[in-house]
């Protein structure tokens, strides 16, 4: 098994599941009730034991839920980590930002503690419950700060509120000539889980007049999976950070109160669905469930590659159909793996140097 280990560059703490929105199609089902949450002492441990673990990891991405709803334990985390030499990253809806003058205040404290990127998520779900000049205001204290800023647009072809409207909003004039150098604004794909936008969607979809995603990411490999260690609010290790690991049990790996963190991280590379994933992405698998199965191909255009993802696992017949036929691909699937794995170790050795 150690030969097809690839090292995590990342920690991913989803820190708490409290959120001060409840948006409808949150795809981890936050909300202000929702109390999980990992306490300083779990993520203290969590930075010692991945960093002790794996030398890789030069990276801590803070994330929710909503993490600013730590309080000044996320003042504690961020000095921590950054003290134990680690780049730390936020990411936020900016509620706490409702002024000029208090976001300059909030984000001095932790760009103090030693913060170094900041992230901000936006579109026409979040301003139900964060007004837009919040972005904007959180924006330019970052900037100020001297924080790298991406801000993240939930896209769709429903959407109203796109990035085009964060690149010429005159408060940000003057940050342009650093427009993708520190400040980056991302389209991000957004997913539907309630009926109601999903056939909204859908419509959209069928419109022969209406315009193309932004991004289309259905094709290639996946990305998200053997990047980073990722813990839930529950002390459960995932696979990956993707939109629906809710929704798909067997991107759950376990609970990090009953197995070590290294135990987890690489037992997931015993798993040739996992491998497959990452080596040519799920679209690719759930063609080959088709096949097997004498289906139709079913029709992903405008699809984000999660959707693709719980599509596949969603239906027990696919995971029937991947553990009866695997072994058609398998050793095709290793080779490739192998090339891919050996390239990126390289790359990792060339950063160093």
């Amino acid at each position: 098994m150690d030969e097809l280990i690839i090292p995590p560059l990342s920690l991913n703490l989803i820190t708490t599941n409290k959120c001060t929105a409840t948006c409808l199609n949150c795809c981890l089902q936050c909300s202000p009730e929702n109390n999980d949450r990992l306490s300083l002492q779990e993520m203290v441990q969590y930075v010692d034991s991945s960093i002790e673990t794996y030398d890789t990891i030069k990276l801590l991405i803070l994330t929710g839920g909503e993490c600013f709803t730590l309080g000044k334990d996320l003042d504690s985390i961020v000095q921590y980590a950054s003290n134990k030499g680690l780049m730390v990253r936020v990411v936020t809806n900016g509620y706490w930002a409702t002024s000029s003058e208090k976001a300059f205040a909030r984000l001095k404290k932790l760009a103090d503690a030693g913060l170094l990127e900041f992230n901000l998520s936006t579109g026409d779900e979040h301003q139900n419950w964060v007004p837009y000049d919040n972005i904007i205001w959180a924006t330019v204290a970052a900037l100020e700060l001297k924080l790298s800023v991406a801000i993240n647009v939930e896209t769709s072809m429903i959407s109203q509120f796109d990035e085009r409207h964060l690149k010429t909003d005159p408060r940000l004039e003057k940050y342009k000539p650093i427009l993708n150098e520190k400040l980056k604004v991302i389209s991000g794909i957004w997913i539907p889980f309630i009926k109601v936008t999903q056939e909204q969607l859908k419509k959209k979809c069928t419109n022969k007049d209406s315009d193309p995603l932004i991004v289309d990411r259905k094709t290639g490999r996946c990305t998200n999976i053997f990047n980073a260690i990722h813990i839930s609010p529950t002390n459960i290790a995932y696979a990956c950070c993707g939109l629906t690991v809710q929704y798909i049990p067997f991107l759950r790996l376990g609970s990090l109160q009953k197995h070590s963190l290294k135990f987890l991280y690489e037992y997931q590379f015993q798993d040739f669905i996992k491998i497959w994933l990452f080596t040519e992405g799920p679209q690719g698998i759930l063609d080959f469930c088709m096949r097997k199965r004498n289906l139709q191909t079913i029709d992903t255009k405008g699809w984000h590659i999660c959707q693709v993802c719980i599509e596949i696992f969603k239906d027990e017949e696919n995971v029937f159909t991947l553990q009866k036929n695997y072994q058609e691909v398998f050793s095709n699937i290793i080779f490739k793996y192998s090339i891919m794995k050996k390239k990126y170790l390289q790359s990792l050795k060339n950063k160093k140097l």
